[in-house]
């Protein structure tokens, strides 16, 4: 979150909330400039000008109160339009970097370091910029009082922005320690509610709490360390600003008893000290949350970048591919090696292998999901041409199919509409018609993902069916219709296998009828 990004959302409106912010603290100074002239047409019993003076008062009093609203309005739209923006830019980011990142980091830099940095950076930015609007009105209505009023206060302001770096390093700390447990926390709760149902079934709730509580208590632990260097800060900051308030009020006396200045002098200085006082300790506060809030500022920053990626070479659709010398190092030490693998276009393998030998690791690896230690994957077209491989042409089928908060037939074509026309045949072909016309709505049944309205089974189905109506020259299949009875997993094989596609198929219980529908198995093992 950046000023100048929070300018580029809308420059008008970011130069009006600016000008209305210092108006707001230049009337309240204002008042004072007239509660002096009051007091001094008070003593010279100067009735008239008096209420006059009184009535300008109530009109800026008002005005004041209407801006500061007005203000709270231009603020919060600038922030809630930024924020829209910034989030896009996130999840640009996030998913153009085609790195693996967890839904506890996405959702933690989506919400809590976003409004982290807006409570920290951009709205103490704000009141930063009133503060020196109050700080400059005072110093404006000194200087016209007495010179040594300004000097008396350029000196107090100077030390008061000293202050704040005598705790800007741990405040900076204590900032990212929100995000990071924050984080952990978040992370925490994905991991661990996702088996809710089977820590039931278990009576396993007390670990449960545990661990939760756990993440929790570290998250409520930063969070009490922030706050306890920013009531540090902000007792740093009254301590001074009533020492300076006083130096002032001893200053103004002493040039009342030398007749340099008159009665109301005396009288207006009190608003001045507490203005004064209110202004610096505003600034300093703000002050210090801004760099307190600049690593987490950075990293945002970092993350809302836009990722520019070279032009890509014309990608086409794969048919087949070549792996040599592939290998995948885990971070524990274990390594995982592969032989080399040459499939030609249309062929039907079978792969097999003990668990633990690296299947689904390979499939990941063609899909690019994950990136080899060693050696290199050569994708073909149907001529075994080396070709820079459109991966949207490959399809997969999991043993747990990704599917998404939106119709059936959204979830066959990802959101091609020129593809729906071939749903009614490939539905036939998986065997998943009788399912569809269970469903009220049919094919534009609405899914929900948090309590799923469809079985195992029909998820794998309607994957396949994505798969099949993408067109894909090359269908890899983990265990994809281990949620499908045994004599429609073989009409399916039957139809896919019939396709004039690559297939890999998955599979630790098959049967001879089974293998007899591929070309031929290829049987992983353990390789040192």
């Amino acid at each position: 979150m950046t000023i100048k990004g929070f300018l580029k959302t809308n420059p008008a409106r970011f130069i009006w909330l600016m000008v209305n912010n210092i108006l707001v603290y230049v009337l309240i100074i204002a008042l004072t400039q007239l509660t002096l002239m009051e007091m001094t047409a008070l003593q010279n019993n100067d009735w008239k000008t008096t209420y006059q003076i009184f009535a300008i008062e109530t009109v800026i009093m008002l005005l004041d109160y209407f801006l500061q609203s007005f203000n709270f309005y231009l603020v919060s739209k600038q922030e809630e339009e930024y924020s829209v923006n910034l989030r896009a830019q996130i999840t640009d980011h996030f998913y153009e970097d085609g790195r693996d990142h967890s839904v506890a980091q996405v959702q933690n830099r989506l919400t809590n370091d976003l409004v982290q940095n807006k409570e920290n950076y951009l709205e103490a930015f704000l009141s930063f910029v009133g503060a020196c609007a109050m700080l400059i009105s005072v110093l404006i209505l000194l200087i016209t009082i007495h010179w040594s009023l300004l000097l008396a206060i350029i000196i107090m302001t100077i030390i008061s922005l000293i202050i704040p770096k005598l705790i800007e390093k741990p405040l900076q700390k204590a900032t990212m320690q929100i995000s990071s447990s924050n984080q952990q926390y978040l992370d925490s709760l994905e991991k661990w509610l996702s088996g809710l149902a089977e820590i039931r079934r278990y009576l396993a709730g007390a670990q449960l709490f545990r661990v939760t509580d756990k993440a929790a208590k570290k998250l409520e632990d930063a969070n009490i360390k922030q706050n306890g260097f920013m009531q540090c800060l902000s007792s740093i900051n009254s301590l001074i600003a009533v020492f300076f308030s006083f130096i002032l009020f001893v200053l103004s006396g002493y040039l009342f008893s030398t007749g340099e200045v008159g009665f109301g002098v005396i009288v207006a200085i009190s608003n001045c000290r507490y203005y004064m006082e209110s202004a610096i300790e505003q600034m300093v506060q703000a002050y210090g949350q801004m760099k307190g809030a600049q690593n987490l500022n950075g990293e945002i920053a970092q993350t809302s970048s836009q990722i520019v990626k070279p032009v890509p070479a014309k990608i086409q659709t794969p048919a087949a591919f070549d792996t040599h010398n592939l290998s995948l190092q885990f971070p524990n030490g274990e390594k995982l090696l592969f032989p080399d693998i040459n499939v030609q276009p249309g062929e039907k393998i079978l792969l097999t292998g003990d668990s633990g030998v690296g299947k689904t690791t390979l499939f990941k690896l063609l899909l690019g999901l994950i990136k080899p230690s060693s050696g290199k994957i050569i994708f073909k077209d149907e001529n075994g041409q080396a070709i820079n491989p459109d991966m949207s042409k490959v399809g997969y089928i999991p043993q747990d199919p990704v599917l998404f908060p939106v119709s059936i037939a959204d979830n066959m074509t990802m959101f091609e509409e020129k593809l729906r026309a071939r749903l009614p045949r490939l539905v036939k072909e998986v065997q998943l018609s009788g399912d569809i016309a269970k469903f009220d709505q049919g094919l534009n049944e609405q899914i929900n993902v948090n309590n799923l309205n469809i079985s195992g089974g029909q998820r794998q189905k309607i994957v396949l069916v994505r798969a099949l109506a993408h067109q894909s020259k090359i269908i890899l299949i983990d265990e994809g219709t281990s949620a499908i009875d045994q004599q429609a997993t073989m009409e399916i094989l039957r139809e896919v296998t019939n396709t004039s596609a690559t297939v890999l198929f998955i599979a630790h219980n098959f049967n001879e009828q089974m293998k007899q529908l591929f070309d031929r198995e290829i049987q992983l093992k353990k390789l040192n």
